[in-house]
């Protein structure tokens, strides 16, 4: 009977495409992008399958999350409300959607990308994987613009996840290994931005009201440190051809992820636990270095992913205390930041307007950027504005705030992506003490 099935579901799923792809032409194109994108790996292996499916949840999951938010609406636009990234700076030029209450057209936009998600999962349960992953890589394309040229204030590290594994799965040879591979080097290159007095010392926590869930201050240490071992030198035992190495390193990150859902909740989870399971658990099976040429693309991934790690690394000062180019690379949790903003705006009539805004949330970055690129929008278009004055104190793990920024006028400040901006001090510059933060908050 089993042979018989799987003939039958062959033959609908033929039909099915002969339907939608009905020359020669359109079947020579299928037959060359399924060996181009190795879409073949996918069809044989039923643990690249769950993880199709598991990558498939995290869109799900982050544009349902996007499709109420109003910062990259023609709205936003003219509101100012809006963050472009430093490599593309007029991104607000090219928003075209309305949300509620102005307008339908990115509900409207939003519910076409689901209507595409729950086609992709049909086209899962007829086994028909070219049109899925054509499908797919259409929401990655989508998701990678969405995220790093359409806005700067929407993605988070769990998209950066699922980006990489979106990636992997669909364009590279090698899949499976490769996927398992940079999961590993997700946890590497996260524990880099642990190494210094925040997570060695323990003080990212340790400086919240609350301190480390569920553990007293003075265990704090030992458990942060334990952190930086396992995700530098644990993490690859999930790799392990010894099946008590493996599963140890797998129970332990497993129990990593569901105690940090205390802290970051379900989306970082969604990103992390589904896939972790799926290639390190049960049906895990020890896969062999590949070194042929196929194997190119995905070495040249992992290059790529330790080269935009280093890239704040590149950038003179301490780039947790200026944030240039922090966001390049993985930046979750690599300090608990408090910042006091203080900004005096004069009027060609005369009129000053000044104001003070404070950061108290550890989760908030206190990135100068993001201040300075609201200023800018509003000396480029507020004519009437003769200059900004600007001070901004910031204060990482609880220690000083330094006043890293005092300029008598933002208007004519340029921001550099990838080389230090004079403007924004360092230690080097030996910044004002301005005062000492209490215990922030984390939320």
């Amino acid at each position: 009977m089993k042979p018989k099935q799987m003939a039958t579901t062959t033959q609908e799923d033929q039909l099915l495409r002969n339907q939608i792809f009905s020359n020669k032409t359109e079947q020579k194109f299928l037959a060359w992008y399924r060996n181009f994108f190795s879409v073949k790996e996918i069809e044989g292996n039923l643990t690249l399958q769950w993880s199709f499916g598991a990558i498939l949840l995290t869109y799900l999951i982050g544009f349902g999350t996007w499709v109420s938010s109003t910062i990259t609406t023609t709205e936003s636009f003219i509101k100012n409300s809006y963050i472009c990234w430093p490599h593309f700076q007029t991104c607000g030029e090219y928003y075209f959607l309305s949300n509620l209450p102005y307008g339908y057209s990115q509900a409207a936009f939003f519910s076409l990308l689901l209507g595409i998600i729950t086609l992709i999962a049909f086209l899962m349960s007829k086994k028909d994987w070219v049109l899925a992953h054509m499908l797919m890589l259409l929401l990655l394309v989508f998701k990678i613009t969405f995220v790093f040229f359409i806005t700067f204030g929407i993605g988070g590290n769990f998209d950066y996840f699922d980006i990489i594994f979106s990636i992997v799965i669909l364009i590279f040879p090698h899949k499976l290994f490769f996927l398992k591979l940079s999961f590993v080097v997700m946890y590497f290159l996260a524990a880099t931005i642990k190494l210094d007095d925040g997570w060695v010392l323990g003080t990212y926590f340790t400086s919240l009201q609350t301190g480390l869930p569920l553990f007293p201050d003075n265990l704090t240490p030992l458990f942060t440190n334990l952190v930086i071992f396992m995700q530098i030198v644990g993490s690859w035992f999930l790799l392990s051809s010894n099946k008590i190495l493996q599963r140890l390193a797998l129970f332990y990150f497993l129990c990593f992820h569901f105690y940090s859902g205390i802290i970051v909740y379900y989306r970082y989870l969604l990103s992390t636990i589904p896939i972790l399971l799926i290639i390190f658990g049960p049906h895990y099976k020890f896969s062999k270095v590949p070194l042929d040429k196929k194997s190119i693309a995905g070495w040249t991934l992992i290059a790529i992913m330790f080269f935009m790690q280093s890239i704040p690394l590149m950038i003179e000062g301490d780039h947790r205390m200026t944030l240039e180019g922090n966001r390049y690379g993985l930046y979750m949790f690599e300090a608990n930041h408090q910042c006091i903003s203080n900004y005096k705006i004069e009027l060609s009539n005369g009129d000053v307007i000044e104001n003070e805004k404070q950061s108290a949330s550890a989760r908030g970055r206190c990135d100068p950027y993001k201040s300075w690129f609201k200023f800018k929008q509003m000396c480029i278009r507020h004519k009437n504005i003769s200059r900004i004055s600007w001070q901004f104190n910031h204060s990482i793990n609880g220690g000083p705030f330094y006043q890293i920024v005092d300029t008598p006028n933002v208007c004519e400040l340029e921001y550099n992506t990838f080389s230090h901006n004079k403007w924004i001090k360092t230690s080097y510059d030996k910044p004002a003490v301005i005062g000492y933060p209490v215990k922030n908050i984390y939320y």
